[in-house]
This record gives C-alpha cells, sequence and structure tokens, in this order.
C-alpha cells in the first residue's frame, strides 16, 4: 500500500519528464533534499501547474511508490512571481536556490538554512528598495558556516594565529609577527596542503617547503578550528 508523506518544500528545480509530467528536486524543510514526479502538472489547467514551478513553496503530500515520490496534492504558500519581472534578481534567486542544491543532502534536514531561503525568496521578491548583494551576501556567509566551509575571521591567513589586524591593503586577517602590511596570505592549495598534512600527515613531502614559505606556520596548532577556510 503506498504511503503519502507531507512536507514543507521549495522547489529547487524543474524538468519536464515525458509528455506532461515534471520532475522535482525539493527543498524539504524536514527530508532534506528529494526528488518527486509531479504527473500531468505541464498540462492547462493543472492543479499541480504552480506547484511544480521554481521557487514555490508550500506543503506537499506525496506519495511514495516503490521507492519513488509522486506529488498528490500542494497547499501553496509562496510563488514569488515577481522575482520572474525582474532578471537581476531573477538571477540572484536562481543562484541561492543552485546553492542549496548543492549544499542539502537526502535525508539530512537543514531546517535554518530552510527558513533562511524563504526569507531570501521573499526579500528579493517583495523587497525593491534592499539591495540584492545585502540580501544574497550574508545567506552565502552563512550557508557556507551551515555547510561546513565557513570564513575563518578571527585567524591570521597566515599562522593562524587570534591576534589579527585586518588589512585593507590586501583584504586578509594577519598577526603583527606576519605583518599586516604584507601580500603574502596563504593561497587555498597550500590551505588545503596543511589541512592533509594536519589530517594524514607529510605523505608527499611538502611541509619542509610550506614552513620555509610561511615561517610562522605552526602545524601542531593547526586544528579544524583554525584553518583558513578559503
Amino acid at each position: 500500500m503506498a504511503e503519502n508523506k507531507i512536507v514543507n518544500g521549495v522547489v529547487l528545480r524543474t524538468v519536464n519528464y515525458r509528455d506532461f509530467d515534471r520532475m522535482l528536486t525539493l527543498f524539504t524543510r524536514e527530508e532534506g533534499r528529494l526528488s518527486a514526479c509531479a504527473r500531468g502538472a505541464h498540462r492547462q489547467k493543472s492543479p499541480l501547474s504552480a506547484a511544480s514551478t521554481l521557487f514555490c513553496t508550500g506543503e506537499y503530500v506525496l506519495e511514495e511508490k516503490n521507492g519513488r515520490f509522486f506529488v498528490k496534492s500542494c497547499m501553496l504558500d509562496a510563488a514569488y512571481y515577481p522575482l520572474r519581472e525582474d532578471p537581476k534578481r531573477l538571477a540572484y534567486a536562481s543562484a541561492l536556490v543552485q546553492v542549496c542544491e548543492e549544499i542539502v543532502q537526502p535525508g539530512q534536514p537543514m531546517p535554518e538554512l530552510y527558513d533562511m531561503l524563504l526569507r531570501a525568496l521573499a526579500y528579493l521578491a517583495y523587497d525593491a528598495q534592499t539591495p540584492c548583494e545585502n540580501i544574497v551576501l550574508p545567506f552565502l556567509m552563512r550557508a557556507m558556516v551551515l555547510s561546513g566551509h565557513g570564513v575563518m575571521l578571527t585567524r591570521c591567513a597566515v599562522c593562524g594565529s587570534t591576534d589579527v589586524t585586518f588589512s585593507e591593503a590586501t583584504k586578509h586577517y594577519h598577526c603583527a609577527s606576519c605583518g599586516a602590511d604584507e601580500a603574502h596570505a596563504m593561497n587555498a592549495a597550500d590551505v588545503a596542503a596543511i589541512n592533509s598534512i594536519a589530517a594524514l600527515g607529510d605523505t608527499e613531502g611538502k611541509l619542509d617547503e610550506l614552513r620555509r614559505r610561511y615561517p610562522n606556520l605552526d602545524i601542531t596548532s593547526w586544528t579544524r578550528e583554525n584553518r583558513v577556510q578559503m
């Protein structure tokens, strides 16, 4: 017997399937990311047409058959139609849902990110006075943190010291000994190499070169807490 599942979701992606169906990628508050088929949604006057449109949010009743989900009905909460009238805001909203599709995994709820996405879509759609960047950039910064890739702003970009100052010239955080005005911040490749050494050891013989490049580097204190995320 088919089982019904009720979830709150937002449509991250739609793909037309066969003649009249649509495959939906949903970000659900309860279940994380999942795929569902909205049968007949591509027909005119289909009751699932609006609910199977990009960005739409609502309460979805899903029917599970043989490990697949089908949209049985939806109580629509918001469609964010003004987004489709402004190419710039549409582009920003599209970027947000793409980021969520990459971050959110099946069976792994991220309710904070879900709520953030709905607020961001609402601001982009209905608050024309707020610059898009003021909506999108805070969202992306927080999304990075929630996904485990937060930007570290409290430690030196060279040695990991907590005694840091911000260099307006280089746009990096440095401690006094490394020099706040010197443009020698650690690049992403070196950060990745040190992360690997800290976790697995110097299997590729890179540590000596890294120490020559960064004299203040202390590999023993390079923990997950103080790694610089690029």
